[in-house]
């Protein structure tokens, strides 16, 4: 317990700190930094996966603990940031998501490393989570994507709604396939009520039907306050990046203690 509260609080001054410089420097934080961010929810979800599935040093492992993992990893952005408007500030945007998603590639590579005798099954299950959300995500755009407000969201919406897939086969992998138990109570709930109102197997259906609706909710409001704008964008990055920690907490944990 005193090292959480260390840790909360040593995120905690480095953010209140980071920002503040931040908001002395003319650092506009515009909707494509916003937008930036995505990547990083998922390292957030990878960061708390490592923490269970593996025994991390006692100094580091509250960091790492769920909910604690999202201040973590927002004291890296900020980090970043402060970096960045150093040497190149017209640059923060990109540099954001790049750093973001090669942090990911990265991770993602380091487990292959551990499991050297589980590659073929690691990237196989892999692949099925990644391309099984893709072709979800574009079905529901066929479905629905000429909609006037659905069409008036940039790919970030679309982003949004492909994490919240993503999140839904891999809850879906984890319990038909690997026998895993969900631990988050509103969503076993709901896998629960599927099995018992519908059909054995059809509780991971009704949660992803869920979160495809929830998803296109949250851009048909964000399309209404204005995608490009701020506000919209941050709606989006938000709502995305729910989706996203935990499915990539999931393909981790299971690569982890499941193969």
């Amino acid at each position: 317990m005193i090292g959480l509260v260390f840790a909360f609080a040593a995120d905690s001054v480095v953010l209140f700190v980071g920002l503040r410089y931040l908001r002395s420097r003319p650092v506009d934080v515009t909707p494509a930094m916003v937008a930036a961010t995505l990547p990083w929810f998922g390292l957030a979800g990878f960061l708390y996966a490592v923490q269970q599935g593996v025994a991390l040093p006692a100094l580091i492992d509250p960091f790492a603990v769920s909910p604690i993992a999202y201040l973590t990893t927002g004291c890296v952005v900020v980090v970043l940031w402060i970096v960045v408007d150093a040497v190149r500030p017209s640059s923060l945007p990109v540099a954001t998501a790049l750093s973001g998603g090669g942090l990911l590639i990265v991770g993602g590579a380091s487990l292959l490393a551990l499991r050297p005798r589980m590659i073929t099954e690691l990237v196989f299950w892999n692949s099925v989570a990644i391309l099984g959300a893709i072709s979800i995500t574009v079905l529901v755009w066929v479905l629905v994507g000429s909609t006037r407000h659905v069409a008036a969201v940039s790919a970030l919406g679309w982003s949004t709604v492909f994490a919240h897939v993503f999140d839904a086969v891999t809850t879906a992998l984890g319990l038909e396939v690997f026998g895993t138990v969900e631990r988050n109570p509103v969503s076993a709930a709901v896998i629960s009520a599927g099995e018992l109102l519908l059909a054995d197997g059809a509780g991971v259906f009704l949660f992803l039907v869920i979160k495809i609706v929830a998803a296109l909710g949250v851009v048909w409001l964000a399309a209404g306050v204005g995608a490009q704008e701020r506000e919209g964008t941050g709606m989006l990055v938000v709502a995305g990046g729910v989706g996203l920690a935990p499915a990539v907490h999931n393909l981790v944990l299971f690569s982890l203690t499941v193969f």
